[in-house]
């Protein structure tokens, strides 16, 4: 039995894959429930959604891992030690695996590039600007930002390195790790720079015939190793792209939706 630990509310990532005939039998636990427990049943537990726990819960949480390690279970993303948005995005800078910078929201002046985007550093909802040119526009959206109340802590500046891979097409690919193997996932494409849900059947039947090979091939899965050992995390979903040829990883989202395949326009999808 695989156990996930998620936050309440957010165990829709995986009910569809439980439904499924096909899956293998898993369990849906939120964090709540986890720490009130007084026994546990023999199980794979995988802790997730590590950016949505505040820090005493995440401590809380990290406390109880070693336990259930010390106690013979296999538990998997170690909540100390799983690096959030911000130090993933910087170690993999400083490591040369990444292209691009990330800054916490008081270093304007510090910023090298841009373009920039502002996003939070908790959550996955989309960034809360667009492209910003400018260091004064920069600094114009963070002050606007904490004026409608977001803390400045939960602010991060990110370098935009967007590359379209045919004119006026984005797209995103996708890599889960599970345990110790790294499995391609599909693609989403999109006409615009933010690639997050994507537009179905966009992006035509060569592409869909790339995104298969990749798929079939797996042939970034030495690099995607390395990045995911530099989080520190056993399981999730590294989203990524390429810019001028290199391999840009974007972020780690470790409690990813699991969906069923729907019916698609592309054959080859």
């Amino acid at each position: 039995m695989i156990q996930f630990i998620q936050t309440r509310g957010h165990q829709y990532t995986l009910r569809p894959v439980k439904k499924s005939a096909s899956a293998p039998v898993l369990g849906l636990m939120n964090y709540d429930e986890l720490l009130r427990a007084r026994r546990l049943r023999p199980a794979t537990y995988v802790f997730t959604d590590h950016d949505r726990l505040d820090a005493w819960s995440l401590e809380l949480a990290a406390d109880l891992f070693l336990q259930m390690q010390s106690a013979g279970l296999r538990v998997l993303n170690n909540p100390a030690r799983v690096k959030n948005r911000f130090a993933l995005l910087r170690a993999l800078h400083h490591a040369g695996l990444n292209d691009f910078n990330v800054y916490r929201a008081d270093e304007v002046a510090s910023v090298e590039r841009f373009p920039v985007f502002v996003r939070k550093t908790y959550g996955h909802r989309e960034p809360i600007s667009g492209l910003l040119p400018t260091r004064e526009d920069l600094q114009r959206t963070i002050d606007a930002a904490v004026a409608d109340g977001t803390p400045l802590e939960n602010l991060l500046i990110i370098e935009y390195v967007g590359e379209p891979v045919r004119p006026g097409m984005f797209r995103k690919l996708a890599a889960f790790r599970i345990g110790s193997q790294i499995v391609p996932h599909w693609s989403v494409h999109d006409t615009a720079w933010l690639v997050k849900y994507g537009q179905t059947g966009i992006a035509g039947e060569e592409l869909y015939r790339d995104e298969l090979e990749l798929i079939k091939n797996n042939p970034f899965a030495a690099h995607l190793q390395k990045v995911f050992d530099l989080a520190q995390i056993d399981y999730g979903r590294a989203d990524f792209g390429f810019y001028r040829g290199r391999l840009q990883v974007f972020e780690i989202n470790t409690n990813p939706a699991l969906e069923v395949p729907l019916a698609h326009p592309s054959t080859v999808r």
